[in-house]
């Protein structure tokens, strides 16, 4: 295809297809986030049409808890991505570099755990919180989040684990450390790629979680996504330039982190690129 001018031509064109298929709906979004209401879904529409920052400024007014929710995502974002790492990357090293039969029973379970819908373990688990006190608080969403974020995290570290060789650890404990610090002082600092790129997909999937703050909250832990979808269902009316901008400035986080943490990803997809 490197010698064929039409093929790379149709290459490009459907590349190009692909991306305005992704792009149209953020575009749409951010667009009509800086338009008036009643010109987002004007006929013919218009991409840019009297910019405004009005429905910014209205936020506050029409939806008094977003600003609250939105703090509230970010708490549990942060506690869910930390607490899912810490316990990754001790189960990927245990898993690693302690290849034991029976340690087979558990790395089973954390993926047959992860294969159950999040509503079949939200019922059982609503009186339990319900008891102990925890429902309307980040507790179970930041436990039930790191639950089902383990599973993969630690898979998806520990094949960058099994990369690095162990005889930097051997090397390490020979001059008087020990495994835990082999690990921790040799290994742990050339995981960094794989560590920041899967914190992202960790915190992008907290950042999202719909099903566990509709279940386990009810006011003052409610997150932005069950905000966003309440204002959407107002039978008063839908103010639809107030959701658009909320849906932009929720969009702005992970946005950043992805263009914090570009790097690191980029190296990681090189490694693997390497490998291959």
């Amino acid at each position: 295809m490197s010698g064929n001018p039409t093929g790379r031509i149709l290459v490009f064109a459907l590349l190009c297809i692909a991306v305005v298929w992704a792009f149209f709906p953020i575009l749409f979004m951010i667009s009509s986030s800086f338009k008036p209401g009643n010109l987002i879904w004007s006929y013919p529409p218009r991409l840019i049409a009297d910019p405004t920052i009005a429905n910014y400024e209205n936020i506050a007014t029409l939806f008094p808890r977003f600003w609250k929710s939105f703090f509230n995502s970010v708490i549990v974002t942060v506690l869910t991505t930390a607490l899912t790492l810490t316990m990754a990357i001790s189960s990927a090293f245990v898993f690693s570099r302690l290849r034991q039969p029976w340690l087979k029973v558990p790395a089973f379970l954390m993926v047959f755990v992860r294969m159950f819908p999040g509503i079949v373990v939200v019922i059982p688990l609503y009186p339990v919180f319900n008891e102990l006190g925890w429902l309307d608080t980040v507790t179970p969403l930041v436990l039930c989040g790191a639950a089902f974020a383990v599973s993969m995290a630690t898979l998806l570290i520990k094949t960058f684990v099994d990369d690095i060789p162990v005889d930097l650890e051997e090397a390490a404990m020979i001059d008087g450390c020990s495994r835990v610090g082999a690990f921790t002082r040799i290994t742990l600092p050339l995981l960094t790629p794989a560590i920041a790129a899967v914190s992202l997909v960790v915190a992008i999937g907290s950042w999202n979680e719909y099903l566990f703050p509709l279940v386990f909250t009810s006011n003052d832990a409610r997150t932005a996504p069950v905000i966003i979808a309440i204002a959407m269902s107002n039978e008063d009316g839908v103010a639809w330039g107030g959701i658009m901008a909320m849906a932009t400035a929720y969009l702005a986080p992970p946005l950043l982190l992805v263009l914090m943490l570009h790097k690191q990803i980029t190296n990681v997809m090189t490694m693997g690129a390497v490998k291959g």
